[in-house]
């Protein structure tokens, strides 16, 4: 049997609910909304796929922009966190990741996926708004590329494509994928490490090595001191984290 994905796009106003939410006890309901542009591309990578014959492209990445609102909780730097698929064949894709709104006093990280159609995102999102103040759930829109990052962006509100899509398994060419050829292995000491970057001492003594990161996640585990394996590929030709795991 073939295992397939469903991906399925809302549209509607953008809430901050209790109801349905086990740990919330009040029964506030406000209805808010920010447009959004994340469009300053950090270690953004494509893989490219040739699948019975259409072609795929997988790209990862993190772009960084402004949320707009009148609501404190959704008005403040944006940092948006993407793993997109989409058929450039068909014109037609999903995306999925995080989304992260710094205000002046709170902060809000919610987890979306959207149904990408020739470029045009419809998507939802959910999340924690500011600190502990709510859950905040609603519609994702805007316009999405590898190239350009969201423009157009709209928590609560714009219009959307409205679609839905089912992916399902096909088999892929092998060879036909680009992987990165270049690597580095690591063995040593950490000597920084921050949202962006980790930079590794190795043991025999040699020069520091740095390498991009893409995800925050990869990286929360190690601190400086601590001795670790630290493996990159290089991309677009600088160094990029692919994995690093602490070592006793």
């Amino acid at each position: 049997m073939k295992r397939s994905i469903l991906g399925a796009a809302a549209a509607g106003a953008l809430v901050l609910a209790s109801v349905a939410v086990a740990h919330l006890t009040a029964g506030d309901v406000t209805q808010v909304s920010a447009t959004l542009s994340a469009t300053t591309p950090a270690n953004v990578q494509t893989r490219t796929f040739t699948c019975a014959g259409q072609t795929f492209e997988v790209t990862t990445g993190r772009w960084t922009g402004t949320a707009t609102s009148t609501t404190p909780d959704l008005n403040g730097a944006t940092v948006l966190r993407v793993k997109s698929v989409y058929n450039t064949t068909k014109k037609l894709g999903w995306l999925e990741g995080r989304l992260s709104i710094r205000g002046a006093d709170d902060r809000t990280h919610a987890g979306f996926a959207a149904v990408n159609v020739d470029g045009k995102v419809d998507g939802w999102a959910r999340g924690n708004a500011g600190r502990g103040d709510g859950i905040v759930f609603g519609s994702l829109t805007g316009s999405f590329s590898k190239s350009g990052g969201l423009t157009d962006g709209a928590l609560g509100a714009g219009t959307g494509a409205n679609a839905a899509v089912i992916a399902k398994r096909a088999d892929c060419r092998k060879g036909e994928e680009t992987r990165p050829s270049v690597r580095l292995l690591v063995r040593g000491v950490v000597e920084d490490v921050s949202a962006t970057s980790l930079s590794v001492k190795p043991a025999d003594g040699s020069a520091t090595q740095a390498c991009a990161v893409v995800d925050d996640d990869d990286v929360e585990h190690v601190a400086p001191g601590d001795r670790v394996e630290m493996a990159c590929v290089q991309v677009a030709g600088a160094w990029q984290l692919a994995k690093v795991r602490k070592r006793h």
